[in-house]
């Protein structure tokens, strides 16, 4: 048997990339009866000679949308204009990255359309703050191209966001021929040119590239008594609040009230906590 990766699925058959192949192959009616869901993402162990699945490997971790396994980084997407920067949105991506343990970057896209610089300086920084890099994008001028190759280069990487920001064309940017090369690639995944659909997983530089369906919104699989675990800039913070169930709303020695008054945490941010907050149930609400 052959280690493989799962690239993509239609139909119940999946293409996986195998020793610089792509093989069409099937899983073993096992899955089926064991209800074993595969993704895209996911390493398997195959049969080549019967192009079938026999077993998949131990994941690392795992995103529910997009549904995809074992990202090394994910890479939220967020336009500056067209549509309007929104750092709710973000914040939800990148608290739904810190549930599945995976490390995130920020690239906000439409630079060249944006006026106001200093607002785009002042997201870089706000995001800085907490260890996140943010890397403004310009497809006209090309500004942030190089910055963003090096970061993704020889990672499997997941690139994520509302629909409309420009993944599909930061994907294409990323090298001259890759326009091309997606065409073709998705042909052979039995896709059409620029119809992210589905989630695909794309060879580049020793690594992959996962354009996925854009979306408006994302509700969070989580209470509120969890949020602070996984919301960016307050994990660290939360294992010193005077209170261990503390909310950082209206508790006294809260640490994450402390940093935004000391200007360690953005202000932006945390009336998104306050927002995001507001939108989940208590654990007991579900008995």
């Amino acid at each position: 048997m052959k280690e493989a990766l799962i690239l993509s699925t239609i139909g119940g058959v999946y293409k996986v990339y195998c020793e610089n192949k792509i093989l069409e192959v099937k899983p073993r009616g096992i899955f089926r009866h064991k209800k074993i869901k595969l993704l895209i993402g996911d390493k398997v162990l195959i049969n080549e000679e019967e192009l079938m699945i026999e077993d998949v490997l131990e994941r690392n971790n795992s995103l529910f949308r997009p549904r995809i396994a074992n990202i090394d980084l994910g890479v939220v997407v967020v336009s500056l204009m067209t549509p309007s920067f929104s750092s709710y949105l973000l914040d939800k991506f990148l608290t739904l990255l810190n549930m599945s343990n995976i490390k995130p970057l920020i690239v906000l896209t439409k630079e060249d359309l944006m006026e106001d610089k200093n607002r785009i300086q002042e997201i870089v920084s706000n995001y800085a703050l907490i260890g996140i890099k943010a890397i403004p994008f310009s497809k006209r001028t090309k500004l942030g191209l190089e910055e963003i190759k090096e970061e993704v280069k020889g990672k499997v990487i997941a690139f994520m966001g509302q629909t409309g920001v420009g993944k599909s064309s930061l994907i294409n940017v990323l090298d001259p021929n890759f326009e091309r090369d997606i065409g073709e690639y998705s042909i052979a995944l039995g896709r059409g040119k620029h119809q992210t659909k589905e989630v695909i997983l794309l060879p580049y530089e020793n690594g992959f590239i996962a354009d996925t369906p854009g979306f408006s919104s994302l509700e969070l699989p989580i209470f509120k008594e969890d949020l602070s675990l996984f919301f960016p800039g307050f994990m660290e913070l939360k294992e010193e609040c005077k209170y261990t169930n503390c909310l950082h709303i209206s508790e006294k020695e809260c640490k994450v009230k402390e940093a935004i008054e000391n200007g360690k945490l953005s202000k932006e941010s945390y009336q998104n906590y306050l927002d995001i907050i507001k939108e989940l149930k208590f654990r007991k609400d579900r008995y």
